[in-house]
């Protein structure tokens, strides 16, 4: 009985291991940002409440948006952002993917992913969403005045 108890303890240690939920994030550098406006590129069915969350942050930031239809090429603008988010079911319907990212010129300068799809039976995943949007921009936009011009920047209030 022992050993059956052991195992059984062996085996959910290692199914509870396999189960994982990762968030990375490069910040976009401030020095990389020229421009005040900023082009968003929403993936195609985007649910409305992550955009209109990560719209909110950007504009806090001080950021001008500009939304482009999904699938407009990053380089299109000087400075982009593309972002998806799903959503996955069990047991209530949460967030279980979100990558975001940020071009200049078409080159990616930022990142924020978070992944919950091998979540398991992990109850960390079920995140409220829209904390998690303002979460990830502000890790990916960690300065408050991106907005701003390098001139507007350099002045005195």
């Amino acid at each position: 009985m022992r050993r059956i108890t052991a195992l059984a303890f062996v085996l959910a240690c290692i199914a509870l291991t396999g189960c994982s939920i990762t968030q990375t994030v490069t910040p976009v550098p401030a020095s990389n940002v020229h421009s005040p406006e900023i082009c968003m590129i929403p993936a195609a069915g985007l649910r409305e409440g992550f955009n209109t969350t990560y719209t909110a942050q950007l504009r806090s930031k001080g950021f001008q948006t500009r939304e482009l239809p999904p699938g407009t090429p990053p380089a299109n603008c000087a400075l982009s952002t593309t972002y998806i988010g799903t959503w996955s079911w069990d047991m209530a319907l949460y967030m279980s993917f979100a990558d975001i990212q940020v071009f200049e010129n078409g080159r990616r300068i930022g990142q924020a992913l978070y992944d919950s799809t091998s979540g398991g039976a992990r109850m960390g995943k079920f995140i409220d969403a829209q904390s998690k949007i303002i979460e990830m921009t502000n890790q990916l936009f960690p300065n408050t005045d991106y907005g701003k011009t390098a001139g507007q920047a350099n002045r005195l209030p």
